[in-house]
């Protein structure tokens, strides 16, 4: 029995000696902001976001997580992000809580980013 414990030990022991020295890949993300950082009803807002590391994106897509809310296509900012606007309507009605803004999309090379913001609402 010990032999056997042994020398299946000393089989993985390459094994995992090759993974010591592997590095993660570049975590691919979309860095979001929101201006201004509320939800208001009857305010302009603008969701921001810029792809880390730095890639040319093909496409971005994403929405603010309350009621109701569309998904929105962003467009290029000129600066190598990617924006929407959009106002919250006047007439709704924004529960205290936490909302989520999220976004996602594809670079040219066909790399999936996406990333998210949270927002608290008092």
């Amino acid at each position: 029995m010990r032999l056997g414990r042994g020398l299946a030990f000393a089989l993985a022991l390459p094994l995992l000696a090759s993974c010591a020295g592997a590095k993660p890949g570049a975590e691919r993300r979309l860095i979001l902001s929101m201006q201004p950082p509320e939800l208001r009803p009857g305010v302009m807002i603008q969701v921001a976001a810029r792809p880390l590391p730095q890639a040319e994106m093909a496409w971005v897509s994403g929405t603010v997580k309350v009621m109701g809310a569309p998904v929105m296509p962003f467009r290029p900012d000129g600066a190598g992000g990617w924006a929407f606007k959009t106002m919250v309507p006047a007439f709704a009605s924004i529960a205290p809580g936490r909302y989520e803004a999220r976004a996602w999309g594809d670079s040219k090379e066909g790399l999936r980013y996406e990333g998210n913001l949270f927002i608290d609402v008092k």
